[in-house]
């Protein structure tokens, strides 16, 4: 599943927002393999995307937008998205542009308007719209794109509009949900034990091993000195007695497991590694993107700046800028490859310089 576009008006902290997921031409040499649809070069993607900012700034709830998103298709209804409307009192929309399992690009655009009785919306006060056209062998996102615009659109109801999307997987990963590994039962088939071995005993050299358990149906014991951890159908039972960033190491585990196992197709991984060495959280994101399948895609928020450094292209970063404009918040999508277009142009030396003004504004700090 890849997500070429959204646009994001008054949802969430969001105001006016877009950001576009294809790259210009093709890059000579990328490290990236296969950055474009299956079948279809001229159709490329960003596979990798490293959203960076300040704190407060949106990267994670970006990542919780497009669950909403995601959740309302699914769903047929639009309630994960209404319940994430920033002001009630204005109109609230969204427009999200992805490929899904076939090759067709989709085009989903929801207006919600205020509702009559506060909190009390109605399918009058919604409106959906859903095209799609097929992707042929020599189409660029651009050129479908252009071709839905000139779909006319079909009068529905907003259900049957998106009873008309095929089903797609996702995975997000968040620092504030307790660890867990989500269908634990299909990736224990798949080596997510061999992974939670490796990752964990790198975070904590104290681990003497993982084993499956005798006495208890699918579960894990991490043995650490004289305790046992358990991990029972994916919940981690005493995890108390692990650091904060061996706690982490679970979830990376179970997204890198993930990941290897062609399971989901979307990855939003949102900054797990605060308590992880940034050379451990290099290795990891490398291993991911190394197992990034085709027609597959992640998102990975963080703010360690060592990643700069990284052999990625330059239109595999991002950065997110929050203002206060008036009575209004604003987030932009600050593309590096807009700004950088030699190869020799040093992508760390810009941030260090905040050639894209993202750095936040410590003045009030340093008056104290």
């Amino acid at each position: 599943m890849l997500v070429m576009r959204l646009k994001l008006d008054n949802v969430f902290a969001f105001n006016d927002f877009e950001i576009l997921l294809s790259y210009p031409k093709k890059i000579v040499g990328s490290t990236i393999d296969r950055e474009f649809l299956s079948g279809r070069t001229n159709f490329r993607y960003k596979k990798l995307i490293i959203l960076m900012g300040a704190n407060a700034s949106g990267k994670t709830t970006l990542g919780k937008a497009f669950m909403a998103i995601f959740n309302s298709i699914k769903n047929k209804n639009l309630i994960p998205v209404i319940k994430n409307i920033n002001d009630p009192t204005k109109k609230a929309s969204f427009t999200i542009e992805f490929v899904a399992t076939t090759k067709n690009l989709y085009r989903v655009e929801a207006g919600i308007s205020p509702p009559g009785t506060p909190d009390s919306y109605e399918e009058k006060d919604m409106e959906v719209s859903v095209k799609s056209v097929p992707i042929s062998l020599a189409d660029s996102y651009e050129m479908c794109a252009a071709k839905l615009d000139k779909l006319a659109v079909d009068n529905v109801p907003f259900h049957k509009a998106l009873e008309t999307i095929e089903n797609f997987g996702w995975l997000f990963t968040y620092p504030s949900i307790e660890e867990k590994i989500p269908t634990f039962q299909e990736l224990d088939k798949n080596g997510l034990l061999e992974i939670l071995d490796s990752v964990l005993s790198v975070l904590d050299p104290s681990i003497q091993g993982i084993i499956k358990a005798r006495d208890i149906k699918n579960s894990y014991v991490i043995k650490l000195g004289n305790h046992e951890v358990i991990i029972q159908d994916g919940n981690v039972l005493n995890g108390e007695i692990l650091s904060s960033g061996t706690r982490s190491g679970i979830g990376i585990a179970s997204m890198l497991a993930a990941i290897m196992a062609k399971q989901n197709g979307f990855y939003y991984c949102d900054e797990k590694f605060s308590y992880i060495h940034s050379d451990i959280e290099r290795e990891v994101l490398a291993k991911m993107v190394e197992k990034l399948g085709d027609d597959e895609q992640l998102f990975f928020t963080t703010h360690n700046t060592d990643l700069l450094d990284m052999s990625f292209p330059k239109h595999s970063y991002c950065f997110l800028k929050k203002e206060q404009i008036g009575d209004t918040c604003t987030i932009r999508c600050i593309n590096a490859d807009d700004f950088l277009k030699r190869n020799t142009d040093s992508l760390k030396r810009a941030v260090e310089n905040d050639l894209f003004s993202t750095a936040p504004d410590v003045s009030r700090i340093a008056s104290l």
